[in-house]
Order: C-alpha cells, then structure tokens, then sequence
C-alpha cells in the first residue's frame, strides 16, 4: 500500500465554478467520505471497527476509515477534518465511532478548506457519540445533505452550524447551539429544534429543559473553532480530494482502475502513474491538461504495517497551521487570540480590523481590547489615530467615556493639542460613576492573599508557587480555584476520624486538578479497561487515606452520580472490616485508587453493599487473606503486579482480576454460583484455585493459550516458559476436579477459556 502524497492536477475550472466558487460535482455516485487528523493532543487511542486497539499509528495527517472509534482521554483532544469541510472535535474523556460517511466526489480547483462556505459536494454523515462531548462546525450543508450525531438518548441532525453536544450515560444529553439551528429528536419523540444562543439539556427520563447558552460554554466552543480551524484552513482541497481517493482505495471502492500492477521491473506502479491518464488527469472534456499546470511531487512512501494512509502534503508551510498540527498546539499570538474571552460579535468585529490593528488590541489590556470591540462607531479609521498616539495620550483617550472617546477620534485633535486640553486628573474627576480600574486589581489581589493564607494554614504553601510557575504570574479568579481545589486534594485523611470534614468534589474539577493527575490518568485506564468505574463520580481526594473498621454510608455524597471515588495520589491503606453503604439512591460504583501505593493488612475484609467495588492502584498489590464483596461486581486492577493468597471474594455479577505484567494467584476462592470470572496479565500464574464449575472462566496472558487451547501445566515449567502464558502450576481445579495437563482440561474444563491479553 502507497501513502498517497500527490496532488491531483489542476484543472483550469473556475469558469464553471458555482456562485461560491468551490468545485464542482463529478457525479451522482457517492463514495465513503474521508477522515483526516488535523490536531492530536494526547492521550488518544483509536479502535478498529471490532472494538479492538488498533495496531497502525495514528498521527497529524492520518485518514481514518468509517467505523473506527477514537478516544480521548484527560487533557486529551482530537480534531477531525471531514471531507465536507465539517471540523469536528472531541473533547477529552469522549469516545466516538466514525460512523457513516459518504460523499459525492468534487473537482477541488485551486481553492483552499478557507475558501469554502459550503460543503464542496453533497454528503451524508453519520457520527455514534458513546460519551463526552463533540465541538462541531459544519460548512452550509446541501438540500440533498445529511449530518446526524446519535447518542443514547436521541439524535442531533445538522444543517449548517457550530454547536457543542455533550452526553453521559446518566445524566443525558446537553446542548448547546452558538450559530444556526441543531435539531434533537429523542427515540420515538419529535424533533426540537434548538436555535443560536439557545441550550437544551435532555435528561435520561425524558424531560427537556430549554435554557439560553452559557457565555463561557459559548468562548469555549470559539476557542476549539479557532483552533482546529488554524490546524486547517490551509490545507488545499486537492489534499481532501485525494483524501476521499485514499479511503476510496482502502475500502476497496476504487475498483480495479485504481489496483496497483506490476511493471516490467517487478515493482508497483505508482496511483500516480494510473492517474496520469484518467480522467480526473485530463478533466471532464478528455483533454490534456493546460502545459502551465504541473504535477506537484510524488511520494512512493510505503505504508508499513504500524501506519495509517496520510495525506502528508497537508502540512504544508502556514506558521500557525503547522505547529497546530504537529503539536497539538497554537503559536504563541494564536494562543494568545484563543484564549481571550471574546464573544462571538467580539471576533467579528475583530477580524474586521486590519492586521496591523488586530496586534495593536491584542497588545492592550483585556479589559481595554473588550471595550473598544463594543464600542458602536469604533472603526478602522478611529483605530489607527488612537494607536498613532504615544501610550500615555492612549491611556488618557481611554479614561473617556464611550461617545467622548468616539468625538475626541472624529475631531480629529493632535496629539499636542489633546494633552494641552485634558489631564488624567480631569477626566477622572468626569468619571464619578466609574469604578477605577485599580479596585477589581485590589480585589484580585485580596483573593489572592486570601489563598495564601489558607495554603500557610494547611501547610501547602508549594501549591502557590507550583500555581505561579503553570500561569506565569498572572492570576485570575480560575486559578485561585485550582489552588484551592489543590490544596484540598493533597491533605492526608483518615477516613474514619476526619468523617466531618471530607470534602465530596465534581468528577470535572477534581480530575483535571494538576495535582490530582496520578489519579485522574488511573481513572481513565479503567474506563480503556471498560472496567465500570462510574461516569463522573463524585470525588473525594486527598495525598493520603487511612481507612479503618468501620460502616461509611455514602448516601448523601453520592447524590445522584453513578459512582463514587476515593483517590489517594500517592499511599492508601485498609485495615479491619470496611462497609460501604449507601441508604438512599440509585446504586452507584465505589472506586478505591491510589496513585502509587496500596497496604491492605492481612484479615481485611472490604464490603461495597453499592452495586460495584473497584480497587485500583499504579503500584503493586498483595492481598493476603482479604476477603472482598460486592452487591454486584468485584475489580481489581494494578497497573504492575497483583498478588492474591487466600483471598475470598463474593460478587453476584463477575469477578475481574487485570494486572499489566504478573497475577500470581495461591488460593482464591470463589461463590459457587458466580456467573463470571476474568483474569488478564502479561504472565498468570495459579495455585491453589477451585474455579467453580458453573463459572465461563476468561484467561488472558499476552501470548495466549498454547495449540489454541490450553496453559502450561506443573510445577516444573521454567520461568521462560512461563512468560507471558497462563500457567496452572499446583492444585487448580473445576468444580473441585483437578486438572493437571491436557486429557484433564479437555475433561473438566469446558468453563475455561484462554485468550490474549490486548493492551496490557
């Protein structure tokens, strides 16, 4: 397989261009539309359409295939462009299928995905949003189009639109529409249409709650259009053409015009070459192309088995796109542009300005940028006197009202002339009403003395220094919050004496803490593992915990979230018999995690009376005569080793044991009547173990079974030999009959199956 890295030659067409001035339709026939990765912030992981990890890299560039999944993790972000023009995002902890896509092929011209401003040729797109939430901007869609986003409690059809769509398994669909109008339909309802500045939240019990836009939820959808628009703006729509060709290619669409043959010399003819004569070479007349246009260079890369195809000349030499792109970020007055608080009539009127001018604002104070960006008459022509003059006489103009500061512009005055006429103490004095700008500093600055005196107090004066170095200095009021959320999320607890003062937080403000990310990275691995961990639980975190004997009724902390977690970052420890409860409710998940290590005294015993108990932990874990029980399933996963000897465990759903390189297992036992148990590691090794007979028993070690059925069997398998194998190494048995080498497991067995272990 060729990376396909040419350009498709250009036709002199922009005659026959529509009114807009992009391409044209070659046909009827719609073929699958393309994929293409313009942004990549990690963690991403991407699924083939089996829901398996896949094996090819995925880069900036890359064309992704229909039915494939892609996965964002915290921090993570992913920016597709579709071949429609359509930018979609995914936001971090979001998993989306690539569903449906196709497209009817268009001549690109010489145009660019900036000069659109409608889709180049009619389409139909379909996307699967599992969970998490997608920014979505969409060129005009055909009246032959169709654009939907299903999730599990309705579907969103587009026409032409920037929105952003969020859903949770338990809390529903959320919705919010910046331009144009999304319509949502629930199964077996009607459609709701859902204009501008509209929002509309959908709960899982049916009721639709309209409501206006969030003004931060609205930047925020302003700042990702901005970025992924940056990352592909400039990239030609001959490169997206040839995009729709290469997934053509892979789906096998293209048919026997575009297989590759055999030369004289033994290798592949190149598409190129098979192109040269095709009609797309000579345009719809079946002429030659005009001498003036020249073919751009070729590649004859090939794709080795660990790449994706890629459309590599989409990275071509735009400043901003191209760091965009193989970063994952902005340049630095990019960043500077998408991050300010504009709002959408702010950005319109600001790229109304020139070059020049639009420097000029983003060189002032935010407040003052803000400010003339709403200030009705402030026009080009204003703009270049006020930045003609010296910072000081600018300081000055600004100190006037709205309409003084437009008739001082329009006067025309000299800078002489104006500083003759007005001080700084005159106009302060024609500003009875307005607050100075020194008092929201001086209460910025109180909250900021404020945080420090609550960090001495706790003894985590580092958080503020740690806090000054990520913002540079500069405080606003969201990084107070972040200090503070911190601050709780390093102290040590025990959970029994410090009952009264814990502290329950949003899954959304404790997880993308800074100092919280040893745990929020774990939680994320359990939702890769598909291990129930609950969405957005409810989080109670700290450096430390020390949980003790004792009955911990949860109810009025878990609220109506599906889960709760209990995160230590770096050391947790259980001693005694622990009960988790909860007396009112909808059954939620408990999560015991810690981010390095994990003590549990031998004689515990752990009881979820909740629906699911999960513990999880970077570090190694060694339970020794523990007994652990769930109303619905047990979990444990290390992220190193699991050590299990004599250890009880009661579930009336499944059982899951997953470790990243070794489970040594010497005496489980296990509830006669537990549906299913599943245990995976790089190398499983088991001792003293009755699998119970009416249990499907799942084994998965790295390589799998041997002869496609059985382990290793004895004490006498060397270490070598045990490597990446599950190994039955004493006294292990089904339905107390032991087995021993293969006659055995084919006798007793039938509940065991050994597979392979995927992404351990």
């Amino acid at each position: 397989m060729k990376i396909l890295a040419f350009q498709l030659l250009s036709i002199q067409l922009i005659s026959l261009f529509a009114s807009y001035g992009w391409g044209e339709e070659k046909s009827d026939s719609m073929v699958s539309g393309a994929f293409i990765v313009v942004e990549k912030e990690s963690p991403i992981s991407f699924l083939n359409a089996s829901g398996e990890p896949m094996d090819k890299k995925v880069e900036v560039g890359s064309v992704l295939e229909p039915e494939e999944w892609a996965l964002s993790g915290k921090g993570g972000k992913l920016s597709l462009l579709l071949s429609n023009g359509t930018l979609v995002t995914l936001l971090p902890n979001t998993k989306m299928k690539l569903g449906d896509f196709n497209q009817i092929p268009f001549e690109a011209g010489d145009l660019k995905v900036s000069d659109l401003k409608e889709e180049p040729s009619s389409s139909r797109v379909s996307l699967d949003l599992d969970f998490g939430a997608l920014v979505v901007k969409t060129k005009k869609l055909n009246k032959k189009s169709s654009f939907e986003i299903v999730t599990q409690v309705g579907t969103a059809g587009i026409r032409g639109t920037e929105f952003q769509i969020g859903s949770q398994p338990e809390s529903g669909m959320q919705l919010d529409v910046t331009e144009s109008t999304v319509e949502f339909t629930p199964p077996g309802g009607s459609a709701t249409p859902v204009s501008q500045g509209t929002g509309l939240d959908f709960s899982g019990s049916g009721s639709v709650i309209p409501r206006a836009v969030n003004p931060v939820v609205a930047q925020g959808i302003a700042d990702v259009t901005a970025s992924a628009s940056i990352a592909s703006d400039n990239i030609s729509l001959s490169a997206v053409s040839d995009a729709m060709d290469l997934t053509a290619l892979e789906t096998g669409e293209l048919g026997d015009e575009s297989e590759q043959t055999e030369g004289d010399d033994g290798s592949s003819d190149s598409i190129e070459s098979q192109d040269a004569g095709s009609e797309d070479a000579r345009g719809q007349s079946g002429e030659s192309p005009p001498a003036s246009v020249e073919e751009a260079p070729s590649s004859t890369n090939e794709i080795s088995p660990g790449e994706t195809p890629m459309i590599d000349f989409l990275l071509e030499s735009d400043a901003d796109a191209k760091q965009t792109r193989e970063t994952g970020k902005l340049s630095k007055n990019s960043k500077k542009m998408a991050g300010l608080p504009f709002s959408k009539a702010q950005l319109d009127t600001f790229y109304g300005f020139s070059d020049e001018i639009q420097s000029e604002l983003l060189s002032m104070e935010i407040s003052d940028t803000l400010r003339l960006l709403d200030t009705d008459g402030f026009t080009q022509s204003l703009a270049n006197k006020l930045f003609s003059f010296t910072a000081e006489t600018q300081s000055i103009i600004l100190k006037l009202e709205d309409s003084q500061l437009i008739s001082l512009l329009n006067a025309g005055m000299g800078e002489d002339l104006i500083l003759s006429a007005i001080s700084t103490e005159s106009v302060d004095l024609s500003h009875t009403k307005n607050i100075p700008n020194s008092i929201p500093d001086s209460t910025l600055d109180q909250k900021v003395l404020e945080l420090g005196d609550i960090l001495r107090t706790s003894g985590n004066t580092e958080i503020f220094a740690e806090i000054e170095e990520m913002n540079n200095g500069t405080w606003t009021e969201s990084w107070i919050e972040i200090a503070k959320t911190g601050n709780l999320l390093v102290q040590d607890f025990n959970l029994a004496s410090d009952w009264e003062n814990l502290s329950v937080l949003e899954s959304s403000l404790a997880m993308a803490n800074p100092f919280y990310e040893s745990i929020s990275t774990l939680y994320n691995q359990l939702l890769f593992d598909q291990m129930d961990a609950g969405m957005n639980p409810s989080v109670i975190g700290g450096k430390s915990f020390s949980i003790a004997s004792g009955m911990y009724d949860f109810s009025l902390m878990t609220g109506d979230k599906t889960g709760l977690l209990l995160g230590a970052s770096e050391s947790l420890s259980l001693d005694g018999t622990i009960e988790f409860t909860q007396q009112s409710g909808q059954p939620a998940q408990v999560v015991v995690s810690s981010g390095g290590t994990i003590e549990v005294t031998a004689g515990t015993n752990l009881k979820s009376a909740l629906s699911d108990l999960v513990v999880s932990v970077r570090q190694d874990i060694l339970l020794q005569e523990v007994t652990l029980e769930s109303a619905r399933e047990v979990a444990i996963r290390s992220l190193r080793d699991l050590q299990l000897e004599q250890v009880s465990v009661n579930a009336a759903d499944q059982v899951r044991f997953r470790a990243s390189r070794n489970l040594d297992v010497d005496g489980l036992q296990l509830s006669q009547s537990l549906p299913k148990l599943i245990m995976e590691a790089t190398t499983i090794r088991l001792r003293n173990l009755d699998f119970p007979s009416a249990t499907s028993v799942q084994l998965n070690s790295l390589k799998g079974a041997i002869d496609g059925k059985y382990p290793n069997f004895g004490t006498g398998i060397s270490l070598e030999q045990q490597l990446g194998r599950v190994n039955f190494i004493e006294n292990v048995s089904s339905g107390g009959n032991l087995i021993q080498d293969r006659p055995s497991f084919d006798q007793f067995g039938g509940n065991i199956s050994i597979g392979k272990f995927r992404n351990p």
